[in-house]
């Protein structure tokens, strides 16, 4: 699954005219959503360009926290990519971009970008400190003759906001079905397949396998009803989450049973869709007790 979207360094710039949104869009979420889409509206109406800004990096580490991204850079690029945003905007967060005034910061922006229009949302803060708020940023668009607009927070039930703290506690719990009525997409995991312990593949049910990389958060243990995305197609899927206690292997990975799919994809980057949580990891005393399992698991997927 292969995808193209520009992307473009925040230091460096371009010159086409965009309508910028805001913000970390760190699990691009029905309320970042609801600024992209009034981006791209805005960006039609005045012949620019629809633009996001976030971070290229892990920024908790740059700012000396211990937390986890709910989506890597690559999956909000991919997640931003399916909304029709057409530029990222990458910054590098460390520690001399934290240190970065809010003068400083938007200086830098519209020094190097032509704006014509900022979105961002109203619990939006920029700069070092987080000294910069929406109506800091609306008094400087406001300055250099630059339309802003700042979009109250979606509320998801009444009087709750969407946020990502609360998205991100149902991710450790793996309750896909409610982070998937937060998003504007199902909750996806992505990247290469690599290559497995081909256990899958001795009884009849091989597997396409991708490591978590470190600065993502794990989603809960567990076998998942899933889509998997391969080439522009949608493919039903199987995807068990966490250790193989059955063969004693304690690595945790994704592995993906695709059905009716042979294909050799080692090496390619998959996207995994996260739609229903099945049932818990656990441990069968064979390996045909596991394959009665897996059948059991695809027939679900088969008759959602």
């Amino acid at each position: 699954m292969e995808f193209s979207i520009r992307q473009v360094d925040y230091k460096i710039g371009c010159n086409d005219k965009i309508v910028l949104c805001l913000g970390f869009f760190d699990c691009v979420h029905r309320g970042h959503n609801s600024l992209i889409q009034r981006a791209r509206l805005f960006a039609k109406i005045d012949g620019a360009k629809s633009a996001v800004f976030t971070f290229r990096d892990d920024p908790f580490g740059g700012l000396g926290r211990s937390e986890k991204e709910i989506f890597t850079y690559e999956e909000r690029t991919f997640r931003l990519w399916q909304l029709g945003v057409d530029i990222v905007i990458k910054a590098m967060p460390d520690e001399k971009f934290f240190a970065t005034s809010p003068e400083d910061f938007l200086n830098g922006l519209f020094k190097n970008f032509n704006i014509s229009a900022i979105i961002a949302g109203s619990d939006f803060t920029y700069g070092a400190g987080a000294k910069g708020n929406a109506d800091t940023l609306k008094r400087s668009c406001l300055d250099r003759g630059v339309d802003c607009y700042i979009v109250d927070m979606v509320e998801y039930a009444e009087g709750r906001k969407i946020a990502s703290r609360e998205i991100r506690e149902m991710v450790v719990k793996g309750e896909v079905a409610k982070i998937n009525a937060l998003l504007p997409l199902p909750y996806i995991v992505a990247g290469r397949v690599v290559k497995g312990r081909h256990e899958g593949a001795t009884i009849g049910t091989p597997t396409a396998n991708i490591d978590i990389p470190e600065e993502k958060l794990q989603i809960a243990s567990g076998v998942y009803d899933t889509n998997v995305l391969i080439d522009g197609v949608r493919l039903r899927a199987v995807t068990s989450v966490g250790e193989h206690p059955t063969f004693g292997d304690s690595h945790y990975n994704v592995e993906s049973y695709i059905l009716h799919w042979n294909n050799d994809i080692y090496g390619r980057f998959i996207v995994v869709e996260f739609l229903k949580r099945l049932r818990d990891i656990k441990k069968f005393d064979t390996k045909e007790d596991l394959s009665a399992q897996i059948a059991i698991d695809a027939a679900r997927v088969l008759g959602r």
